[in-house]
């Protein structure tokens, strides 16, 4: 496991993707990022004294190829447990790639597959209380506790449960993962939109993350599945 430090870059996930070898596990953090980037190429709000970093996941890490699509729950809910360690607060889980505390995103998740790896890119809003164009939609631990917090530690507490995570997924014990995932769940039995392209796709009540990873959404009496799409909470739109 190699670490690359930058005071700036364009995009640690670019980093990697850039790079000629990389190994298991390689992480790059940024004070700063020029052009981050999140899913649906979103732009990712970069401002000094956030957790931006990047790691990597070979292929072969997971055993299972199924398995792959349930890497953004697999890091997220690592994230989460991560950051119960540093402060235990009522953050929660929002499907598929952020974490929440007090209804505002502190952390945002982007997994990306380039040749035989994965790379995961994570942002938290640690020690900043500028958010950006995001403004009050956001919040930072800072803001919450007024203490000042060491990246670092928080960025490799975050590998090392995600490790224990994907060890549990080779032992098959993805269904106690799920569950502590769905004790977590932000949207359950809330009024959602899920949109994809901009089109809405869906509208109902969110339910459980199911046993494959999508979202269960009651609409009309009815339980469809979703495994991709922008959600969003009726009364925030």
């Amino acid at each position: 496991m190699k670490v690359y430090r930058f005071d700036e870059i364009n995009s640690t996930n670019a980093f990697f993707k850039e790079i000629k070898k990389v190994e298991n596990y390689d992480c790059a953090i940024a004070q700063k990022q020029s052009a981050g980037v999140g899913r649906r190429g979103n732009k990712w709000v970069s401002e000094l004294g956030m957790a931006l970093f990047s790691f990597v996941l070979l292929e072969d890490e997971i055993k299972e190829q199924s398995d792959y699509s349930k890497l953004p729950l697999i890091i997220g809910i690592a994230v989460l447990r991560a950051l119960n360690k540093i402060e235990n607060l009522e953050y929660k889980y929002k499907w598929t790639n952020d974490i929440y505390l007090n209804d505002r995103k502190i952390s945002g998740i982007l997994v990306e597959k380039v040749k035989n790896y994965f790379i995961v890119g994570i942002g938290i809003n640690v020690n900043n209380t500028d958010y950006g164009y995001v403004g009050n939609k956001a919040i930072s631990l800072r803001e919450v506790t007024s203490s000042y917090y060491n990246i670092e530690d928080i960025i490799f507490c975050i590998i090392e449960e995600c490790k224990k995570n994907i060890s549990k997924v080779n032992n098959g014990e993805w269904i106690e993962i799920l569950e502590e995932i769905n004790r977590y769940n932000y949207l359950k039995d809330k009024e959602i939109i899920v949109e994809k392209y901009g089109e809405i796709i869906g509208e109902g009540i969110a339910k459980n993350i199911d046993f494959d990873g999508k979202l269960i959404v009651e609409i009309k009496e009815e339980k469809r599945k979703f495994d991709i799409g922008e959600i969003h909470i009726k009364n925030d739109r």
